[in-house]
């Protein structure tokens, strides 16, 4: 079959799928040849190493706070390992990565709220971030193709970070703070403690996205790499 691509001119991205070309648009998502799998392996590996950095050094510059919320610096790498495979893959490698995190001392209860809070996000990225490629970037000619991409990303990283506040908000709200043994004694501290989980929710993922978008342009030229 004689393959027209419009993204990334070597392969399919996900959000040209149609009735005509889904099997090799599928195929082009979810195979994996050996260069794919080494850049996966690389990016984890990166994704590792950023674990371990917000851990202990972001951990000893940037004390727990109220007690209770860190700001993580590894999340971008899980978004430049979406953009360069897809979300399920990019899920499982996040999953990992947050669980990895109880070999360097970290708390269960703190991994579950990380991993409800990441993968959230991730999935509301996901699909915002689909239907702007699907109908804005592939729809219209732009000059400058990363700027726009760029101006995408952010885009859909505001909405999901506000989403995947929201969410990690409901969820303290519901079991997670019980599960630290804290109580609504009806002071404020409890609003206070979930409004600040939502603040430091929309700064971890502001820092996470910033970081995403300076990378693009270097990201572009690994995802080449992993062609067949």
């Amino acid at each position: 079959m004689d393959k027209k691509y419009k993204l990334w001119n070597y392969k399919y991205d996900f959000s040209e799928i149609n009735l005509k070309n889904w099997k090799e648009v599928l195929k082009d998502t979810f195979k994996l040849n050996t260069r794919k799998i080494a850049l996966l392996s690389m990016l984890f590996a990166i994704e590792i190493l950023m674990t371990i950095i917000s851990k202990v050094i972001m951990g000893l510059a940037v004390p727990m706070i109220v007690g209770v919320y860190t700001i993580e610096i590894s999340f971008f790498v899980i978004l430049i390992i979406y953009l360069c495979s897809n979300y399920i893959y990019a899920s499982i490698l996040s999953i990992t990565a947050i669980w990895f995190r109880l070999l360097l001392g970290s708390e269960p209860v703190g991994l579950l709220s990380m991993m409800i809070s990441d993968t959230a996000f991730l999935t509301i990225f996901a699909v915002l971030f689909f239907i702007l490629k699907k109908f804005i970037f592939l729809k219209f000619k732009f000059k400058n193709q990363i700027k726009i991409l760029i101006a995408l990303i952010c885009f859909a990283g505001l909405i999901s970070m506000i989403g995947s506040g929201f969410i990690s908000m409901l969820c303290n709200d519901k079991f997670i703070f019980e599960m630290y043994y804290l109580s609504d004694d009806g002071s404020g501290y409890w609003k206070m403690l979930l409004w600040v989980g939502f603040g430091v929710t929309l700064a971890k993922y502001s820092i996470n996205i910033l970081l995403f978008a300076s990378t693009l342009k270097v990201l572009l030229i690994l995802i080449k790499q992993s062609r067949v």
